[in-house]
């Protein structure tokens, strides 16, 4: 029994010399990091910090704290107000749970006077019809945290769904010219640069197989980077990361949003910031089109157009047993509606509102109507709006380009014909049998998910380094 104490006393006396051993250590190398960052050695001085924290984490929580407080210091010094941020809050957390009001209090002021400095990120939707960007700005706030902010978003049609070679090389050209735009013209750091594969473009390489790996390939070769990460995301989170950006948060529980793409219809609503019920139906406007031309290759406008009033309602049979499953689509009055449908829309009906963007405009059941109806039997009139009813210039000038682009990059008659029937069968389910809804357009909503998913990358980043 003596022999078993006198052990368990060298152990001991083993580990609280060690661990003394290792806080001096740590004190040294806080030393000389402090030193290094006088003379603007950040490299040298984070290392050492870093060895430093290494060595009290989980041992010492004072000198942690103080670690902590210092690399704060360093980023402050730096400018990198984000960094920063954090680390002090790492310290202010320790210090209050140590009980050391002043410690906690100096380094409070010193968060509160951190200027707001923004930094940016980026990301590239790879989706069926063509790609885009996202150039968003992050701020931290002491008062307010995390707030994000769209900086810049455009598109370049390219249509990556045919996955034809040549579809396949101008994507990839789009997308290096899209990296350029974000890293070269926009300053925006290499590694907060993230490009995703929609599930609309997913669906359509799914029934080519080798497809999928070609895309990929002919955009690492673009990028001249055979590592280039690309990831591919679910039409389930694309429309969760949608939400998140697009709904203001005390909206998350009465409202629900619902994107015709190209290539699928996706949609559902948020049961909290982590839990969506989702929807997802293959019949985008050019999966649609496809579909219609497949069963009537030679047929002319007037066939067809019957061929889409036949189809969709098939199409609609179908969002009625999945809409009935779910009981937020039903019961929620407030739709956002995404896509570029409804662009299209919004565009040859209201021109005036052409600088309303990232802002919601009502969509009404009347438009809907006289859209689908126009699409098809008054299509010159449709595409050729009245501008002089557009008082304000600039706002003219941005409507005229709008339809310009629409008319000459994005759809033709028969997409639009296509489009028209899919969003007025959705909207007749969605209002059936339920609560009376009203349905609403963000312009700029159709890189709303690719911005979500950016947020969400960052948001999780910085609550990683916070822990």
């Amino acid at each position: 029994m003596k022999k078993l104490i006198f052990t368990l006393f060298l152990l001991l006396s083993s580990i609280i010399v060690t661990t003394a051993q290792d806080v001096n250590t740590a004190l040294r190398y806080l030393k000389i990091a402090n030193t290094l960052r006088e003379v603007k050695q950040f490299d040298q001085s984070e290392e050492y910090l870093n060895k430093a924290l290494g060595m009290v984490r989980g041992r010492n929580e004072y000198w942690e704290a103080a670690i902590y407080e210092n690399l704060g210091f360093l980023y402050r010094d730096q400018e990198n107000i984000l960094e920063a941020s954090r680390n002090f809050a790492k310290a202010i957390d320790i210090y209050k749970k140590l009980k050391m009001g002043m410690s906690e209090k100096a380094i409070s002021q010193l968060l509160d006077g951190l200027k707001e400095a923004e930094e940016l990120y980026a990301g590239i939707d790879i989706g069926s019809k063509g790609v885009k960007l996202s150039i968003i700005g992050v701020t931290v706030s002491p008062k307010k945290g995390v707030t994000y902010n769209l900086k810049k978003s455009m598109s370049i049609n390219t249509e990556p769904s045919a996955l034809t070679p040549q579809a396949i090389k101008e994507t990839a050209i789009a997308i290096k010219d899209l990296v350029d735009t974000a890293t070269v013209r926009n300053n925006v750091l290499s590694d907060r640069m993230f490009i995703v594969m929609s599930s609309g473009l997913k669906q359509a390489t799914d029934k080519q197989p080798g497809k999928e790996a070609e895309v990929i390939a002919a955009i690492r070769e673009a990028l001249k980077n055979p590592n280039q990460k690309i990831d591919i995301i679910s039409a389930e989170d694309e429309a969760k990361f949608g939400a998140l950006s697009m709904v203001a948060p005390e909206l998350h529980l009465s409202s629900s949003v619902m994107d015709i793409g190209g290539g699928n219809i996706k949609g559902g609503y948020l049961l909290s910031r982590t839990k969506f019920e989702a929807v997802n139906f293959p019949y985008g406007t050019k999966a649609f089109v496809k579909i219609v031309k497949k069963k009537l290759p030679d047929a002319n406008l007037e066939e067809y157009t019957k061929g889409v009033n036949d189809e969709v309602k098939v199409v609609g049979e179908e969002l009625a047993l999945e809409l009935n499953r779910k009981v937020g689509l039903k019961n929620r009055k407030n739709v956002f509606l995404l896509g570029g449908i409804v662009f299209v829309m919004n565009s040859f009906l209201h021109p005036e509102r052409a600088a309303i963007i990232g802002r919601p405009v009502e969509v009404s059941l009347e438009d809907i109507r006289k859209f689908r109806q126009m699409s098809a039997s008054s299509y010159e009139e449709l595409i050729n709006p009245d501008f002089s009813r557009v008082t304000d210039p600039a706002v003219r000038a941005i409507a005229e380009e709008d339809v310009k682009n629409i008319t000459t990059k994005i759809y033709n008659q028969q997409d639009i014909i296509a489009g028209a029937a899919l969003l007025e069968t959705l909207i007749k389910e969605m209002n059936r049998d339920g609560v009376q809804k009203r349905f609403y357009f963000i312009k700029g909503g159709d890189v709303a998910w690719i911005s979500g998913y950016v947020f969400k990358l960052i948001s999780d980043e910085y609550q990683a380094r916070k822990e």
